[in-house]
């Protein structure tokens, strides 16, 4: 590992949450200090680049901030060997004070989850099946019923360094089949288009704590009917709007595109802060996201008592066929897939 070469500097005081909150005032001037720690993050990134194998694995899943020289990295690769091309990398980059590393481990993750459900499989004489890409774990297996598939996503959900809980585990009983679910992570701030080009800007995320996978997204923007008409000289009131996340087409990390015309919001709820309760202060959410970003729908707000099963995640049905089953299960590019 790199070595944290001054002692004296509190490595716990920043966040990347701090940092994003500092950069969303843009008429904040840099600090002699603060332009250091700008180029040392840009030479972080481009020592990370030149690395073949990090540029198309890694490199779209690592966040790095520098505070006073000090480097903090957030994110999730695969295993040891991407950490030791990552230290590799960065020993070419002058001014580095220390490192504070905060990368989540594939491997390492998997092993958490899979000894986290043997008492499950103990209890209810099944065997799960876990990997893990990037954050997002996987589960495979057959249980004799809905609420067991259902206890073993909650069970992979309460590690706090999980970024989602994909389940393909199958219920024996008859009558009940696979629902196939996609890992969607809309990004705070970034626009989302509707199919008229019409936009909105997400706000915040609606999350099911039981798998910490986004449900839905709170968007926020001028939406109408009106709004195609060339000659309407009205200007629209901004509204908060719920949609869900299977209206998705498509996410990338700088914007989203979804199925439905701008007008067709009036099909979905206004945002109703009373339909939503934030997180506890001691939830972490999933990566990249910070508290401030997420809401849980009122239905969990005793989820330690009751399990909510999702509805049917794709009316769009004949649209999401033409995908292939990877791009439906993660349908994220930032995932690094």
């Amino acid at each position: 590992m790199l070595p944290v070469k001054n002692p004296k500097i509190d490595l716990d005081e920043f966040t990347r949450c701090e940092e994003r909150t500092q950069t969303a005032d843009h008429e904040k001037k840099l600090t002699p200090t603060q332009k250091a720690d700008a180029v040392i993050k840009n030479d972080i990134y481009t020592a990370l680049w030149k690395d073949d194998a990090l540029r198309a694995t890694e490199y779209e899943e690592i966040d790095v901030h520098v505070k006073n020289g000090v480097v903090h990295l957030n994110g999730h690769i695969v295993g040891t060997g991407s950490l030791e091309r990552i230290e590799n990398a960065m020993r070419s980059v002058a001014g580095i004070e220390g490192i504070v590393n905060k990368l989540v481990m594939d491997d390492k993750l998997t092993l958490e989850v899979a000894a986290a459900l043997g008492e499950l499989e103990h209890t209810h004489d099944c065997k799960f099946f876990t990997g893990t890409s990037h954050g997002v774990v996987s589960l495979g297996g057959v249980v004799a019923n809905e609420k067991v598939k259902l206890l073993a996503e909650k069970c992979a959900a309460n590690n706090p360094n999980v970024r989602g809980v994909v389940s393909r585990i199958h219920s024996s009983l008859p009558g009940t089949g696979l629902q196939i679910q996609r890992f969607l992570q809309p990004v705070i701030g970034e626009p989302i288009y509707f199919l008229d080009g019409i936009s909105g800007v997400v706000k915040q995320v609606i999350i099911n704590p039981n798998n910490r996978r986004v449900s839905a997204m709170v968007i926020q923007g001028r939406f109408s009917e009106l709004q195609n008409e060339k000659h309407s000289l009205i200007r629209l009131p901004e509204q908060l709007v719920i949609v869900p996340m299977n209206a998705v087409r498509y996410l990338t990390k700088v914007s989203g595109f979804l199925y439905i015309l701008s007008g067709e919001v009036k099909k979905y709820k206004d945002f109703d802060s009373g339909h939503f309760f934030a997180p506890n202060t001691d939830w972490v959410p999933p990566y990249p996201y910070c508290p401030v970003d997420v809401l849980f729908p009122i239905e969990y707000q005793n989820a330690d008592l009751l399990l909510v099963p999702e509805p049917d995640p794709f009316p769009f049905g004949e649209i999401i066929e033409e995908a292939s089953v990877r791009e439906q299960f993660f349908a994220t590019d930032s995932l690094g897939l």
